[in-house]
């Protein structure tokens, strides 16, 4: 009894930590995303975890922007042929950055929504390199017609949307740096608080005492102005 027991809850456990590997292909283009949890939220509903549910990938390229679409299908009655778009966009000098987020689905036949939001997790990162994030990066999405707000998060995941080879990620750049701001403050404080010291210590080191001193037997020193 007891090995079922534990039997059961490791097998839930693996079921929780499930993760997901996205590989869109396309003409001259191919895009990697891996991820622990893609939450959706539409309205005050409650969050949709679209990890393990059936999908398809497509990649395309325009221009200097390569967009990568998941397709979730059928995930509610109030959801129909879901698709997640991430785009990507690159410079001359070889550098790309996260673009658009951009969510669509059917409430019913006759009823299409489509959400757009900045998703700018991964900024100037060198096309030969990945992207990853250990923390969570949630997107807010809008629309206009009909007025509609949704989010998008993802949980500790890595992207590589250019230069991917063998279906493999490439070397990642993280997003979180090995010194924070406030350590970057604190390290300029304690620069400028040195630099202080050490001109007032020069200061006081170039300060000279007078060799002449008044005696009630000699005449009063006449200090110039200058002095």
């Amino acid at each position: 009894m007891l090995r079922q027991s534990l039997l059961l809850l490791l097998i839930s456990t693996l079921a929780v930590s499930e993760v997901q590997v996205y590989n869109a292909k396309g003409e001259s283009c191919e895009t990697l995303l891996y991820t622990e949890s893609i939450g959706l939220t539409i309205g005050t509903a409650n969050v949709t975890d679209l990890i393990g549910l059936n999908h398809n990938e497509t990649c395309s390229t325009t221009g200097t922007t390569t967009t990568m679409v998941i397709s979730f299908g059928d995930v509610k009655d109030t959801i129909k042929d879901l698709k997640v778009s991430l785009s990507f966009s690159h410079t001359d000098t070889g550098y790309w950055s996260t673009n658009m987020v951009t969510v669509s689905f059917n409430e019913s036949a006759t009823s299409a929504v489509t959400l757009t939001g900045r998703f700018t997790s991964g900024d100037m990162v060198s096309t030969s390199f990945s992207f990853a994030c250990s923390l969570q990066s949630t997107t807010t999405l809008t629309s206009t017609t009909p007025a509609r707000k949704a989010e998008v998060s993802l949980a500790k995941y890595q992207i590589q949307a250019f230069n991917v080879a063998d279906s493999k990620f490439a070397d990642s750049y993280q997003c979180v740096n090995w010194i924070s701001k406030g350590a970057w403050m604190g390290v300029f404080t304690g620069v400028v608080l040195i630099v202080v010291l050490v001109l007032s210590v020069m200061m006081l080191m170039s300060t000279t005492t007078p060799d002449r001193f008044e005696t009630s037997k000699s005449k009063c020193l006449i200090i110039p102005h200058e002095h």
